[in-house]
């Protein structure tokens, strides 16, 4: 007998409030059949396995909703990265749901009932429970009654820990005013990035240099060449096309009238027009411009219609009129380029050059920017442009921006943001700040401060704000300790 039937009360209480649709969120994951092999193991977590089966009926739900909110269908890397994430949330659950029951929590059955109770998609016309709705319910999901009210106490206790663990955190009134005060202030900064690409040309690899270091590193050199073999060494055919282009369009000319006009500029063409002019003038496509100039490009990028309509035709000839649904084409051959392939003693040298040079210049870089440029800009305050003009660099103002990056990739280091909040105006900036192996050096030009006026009319949201977003970093910390000293294996 389900626990429904032994707790028939559905009464609300504040705590099953909070959980109202967390099944319905949960349970989206369980449309369909059950997929996999039934004893195939995605992970282990502290002996606990977490099977195929399991996992897929989450992966599925998570990519079926993914999917309908962006309305397409993933690629194959997002698909992927997609089934990382799931898996990694579920070893996130269970290091929770075994802390869990460490710690002596539970669920009673009265909690089960409510949240059985409260889903609607499972009450009768009468808006009741209906018994029969349940077992079609479990029938299509492929559960018994007493797995699927397993599962619903499974996600309670983990809502129930996450709660629990979340409201530990508390912040001070001093700490959440700091906080505001730090989301708020704008910095202006004169900002110089010093990439070490621009040192690459005062990288001078020698004979000697070059044979001393493949001795040691000749191996990576194969890899690399290996790695981009396709992209870069393996040249395939290429022609080079020059093309008139007519459309069909719904209101205007049709087939029958371009077939006859292009013919009739092919034969201008023959008898010593200037295809490229004629081009320009007469052709519809946006190669027009350049006078119907296609440039180099490989032979099997080409449409179909074009690749027939110039198989045959000698450098310089033309084809003849192409036809397709939408347009007509006369295209001439202007070049032609036979497939290469670089052999791999053909471009040794010059990728160990590039590996040589790849190791040498961020050191280069970051000795520029620590004992020239930072050096002479504190000393005289001002932008040392000549150091500049020299490595062909620029400083640049970011324009007023706040003091926390938030991840945003444009912005500079949040080392540099967190000195720029403690700067005064004016100040160049302790410090080199690295990120993404581009050296930031900078100076402060204008700080705004935020208008704590602000903080007093809204403070009560603020600190609710504030203590959310406290509890959250708190809670994930928390679940990273555990997973931390938890045995995990990744299947």
């Amino acid at each position: 007998m389900g626990i429904l039937e032994r707790m028939r009360s559905g009464s609300d209480s504040t705590f099953m409030q909070v959980l109202i649709g967390l099944l319905i969120i949960t349970f989206i994951g369980l449309n369909g059949r059950m997929f996999g092999d039934r004893s195939a193991v995605v992970a282990t977590v502290n002996g606990h396995k977490i099977l195929d089966t399991e996992f897929r009926r989450v992966y599925q739900g998570r990519l079926g909703q993914a999917e309908q909110q962006s309305q397409r269908t993933f690629s194959d890397a997002e698909q992927k990265e997609l089934w990382e994430q799931v898996r990694q949330s579920m070893i996130e659950r269970e290091v929770v749901l075994q802390e869990a029951h460490r710690l002596g929590l539970e669920v009673s059955d009265s909690e089960v009932a409510r949240q059985l109770n409260d889903m609607k998609y499972l009450h009768g016309d009468d808006g009741k429970f209906s018994d029969e709705l349940y077992a079609k319910f479990l029938k299509r999901q492929q559960y018994t009654r007493d797995d699927f009210e397993a599962q619903i106490r499974s996600d309670l206790l983990y809502r129930k820990t996450e709660q629990l663990m979340a409201t530990a955190a508390s912040l001070s009134e001093p700490a959440i005013r700091e906080m505001f005060v730090e989301a708020a202030t704008r910095v202006n900064l004169n900002v110089v990035r010093v990439r070490p690409s621009a040192f690459e040309a005062s990288v001078t690899v020698s004979d000697q240099d070059r044979t001393d270091w493949l001795a040691k590193n000749e191996s990576r050199v194969k890899e690399t060449y290996d790695k981009d073999y396709d992209r870069l060494y393996n040249h395939p055919e290429q022609i080079h096309l020059r093309m008139i282009r007519l459309a069909i369009t719904k209101d205007g000319p049709q087939l029958g009238d371009l077939v006859p006009k292009l013919n009739a500029l092919k034969d201008q063409i023959n008898g010593g027009a200037d295809m490229g002019e004629l081009a320009k003038r007469w052709s519809e496509d946006p190669s027009a411009v350049q006078g119907g100039d296609l440039g180099l490009r490989p032979v099997a990028q080409l449409p179909t219609e074009v690749s027939r309509g110039i198989d045959g035709v000698p450098v310089g000839g033309l084809s003849h009129v192409i036809t397709t649904a939408s347009d007509v084409r006369l295209v001439k051959v202007e070049e032609k380029v036979a497939p290469k392939v670089d052999g791999f003693d053909d471009v040794k040298n010059t990728i160990a050059d590039g590996l040589i040079k790849a190791e040498r210049v961020p050191a280069m870089a970051a000795e520029f920017a620590e004992t020239q440029l930072l050096t002479k800009w504190k000393e005289s305050g001002q932008v040392p442009q000549d150091l500049l003009d020299e490595k062909g660099l620029t400083a640049r103002e970011t324009g007023p921006i706040p003091t926390h990056s938030q991840n945003n990739p444009f912005a500079p280091p949040q080392e540099m943001l967190n000195a720029a909040r403690k700067a005064k105006e004016g100040e160049v900036l302790p410090e080199v700040y690295e990120a993404g192996g581009v050296y930031y050096v900078g100076q402060l030009v204008q700080k705004v401060d935020p208008d704590m006026s602000v903080y007093e009319s809204q403070q009560d949201r603020i600190r609710e704000q504030a203590l959310a977003a406290r509890r959250e970093e708190f809670y994930q910390a928390w679940v990273g300790d555990l997973k931390s000293h938890a045995n995990i294996q990744i299947q």
